[in-house]
């Protein structure tokens, strides 16, 4: 019996080859689908055992996110501090005079300048301590009597004033024009004449002391300066800046600078000289009153004012 008499036979003939025809269709598709995904057919050990690695996409577990690392950073590096704000690290200073030390009748030397019309002028506190009488004179004035009005024995500064003296010159406090440059000093050592002041140039250091703390190196509180000739005598003497013609300092003292060289050898190993700078100059002005609202003169005028307006200061026991 051919196809064709099927279906002439019976009218449900056609479905039913069709339906057979479809199964046979839709299985050879399952399989084919299920052959591509050979991970479903393998048995249970080949599952266990690991997969060959192949194109396409890998599926893993999720991994949770680690944190950025950052970079180490070292710690930072402090400047040297080679000199720090107390006592024990400052450098010994001379002179250091020990006033119960001196004999009734003995004196001691020194040098001041005028700052006010009214006679009032500035030295080292240590030049005249516990005086008895103090004295000053130069060529350009006869010698009088001043009294000191008050005094700071941690900056060395004292404020004396002649009542009977009218100065030849008055000199202006001020800042330095920068941290390095010449200054010109006047003193009276022994080495050199009574009524005639010695002169001598410095050069400003403070520049060789940075880093450091303000108090040992900013030049409106200290001044550290190179100047071999000075001596004892010049204690008390102005530090003038021929820049602005203002005085910016005075001398306190020469300064045992051998262990400053040997940490930082652009200091000077010999020669170097300490004093406070204008702000305590200018504070002790200001407390006391004084008037010492000078316009600086410039060049050959600011050094021969400078001149005139030095003293040497006896102070007798």
């Amino acid at each position: 019996m051919v196809l064709g008499d099927l279906i002439s036979m019976s009218p449900w003939v056609p479905h039913l080859v069709g339906l057979a025809l479809g199964c046979i269709i839709g299985g050879g598709a399952l399989y084919v689908a299920i052959a591509a995904r050979d991970d479903l057919v393998r048995s249970p050990a080949a599952a266990a055992a690991p997969v060959a690695a192949r194109p396409g996409p890998v599926l893993t577990e999720p991994v949770a996110a680690q944190p950025a690392v950052q970079p180490i950073q070292p710690p930072p590096v402090a400047p040297p501090q080679f000199l720090q704000p107390d006592a024990a690290a400052l450098p010994k200073v001379y002179p250091d005079h020990t006033p119960e030390l001196h004999k009734p009748g003995s004196g001691i030397a020194g040098t001041g300048f005028f700052v006010a019309a009214d006679g009032s002028l500035l030295t080292a506190a240590h030049v005249v301590a516990d005086c008895a009488r103090i004295r000053i004179a130069s060529r350009w004035m006869q010698p009088t009597s001043a009294e000191t009005i008050a005094a700071d024995a941690v900056q060395d500064i004292a404020l004396l004033r002649a009542h009977e003296a009218t100065p030849p010159a008055v000199l202006p406090i001020g800042r330095p024009a920068g941290l390095d440059g010449r200054l010109f000093v006047l003193g009276y050592p022994e080495s050199g004449g009574p009524m005639v002041a010695t002169e001598t140039w410095a050069m400003l250091e403070n520049l060789r002391f940075q880093p450091g703390p303000a108090e040992l190196t900013d030049p409106r509180r200290v001044i550290w300066a190179a100047a071999p000739a000075i001596g004892h005598g010049f204690s008390g003497g102005p530090m003038l800046d021929p820049r602005n013609g203002q005085v910016v300092g005075i001398v306190r003292g020469m300064v045992d600078s051998t262990r400053l060289h040997s940490v930082r050898a652009a200091i000077p190993a010999s020669g170097l000289v300490i004093g406070p700078g204008s702000s305590p100059l200018h504070a002790m002005l200001r407390r006391e009153d004084a008037n010492g609202d000078v316009l600086p003169a410039l060049g050959d005028a600011a050094l021969d004012n400078a001149r005139r307006a030095t003293v040497h200061v006896l102070c007798l026991y």
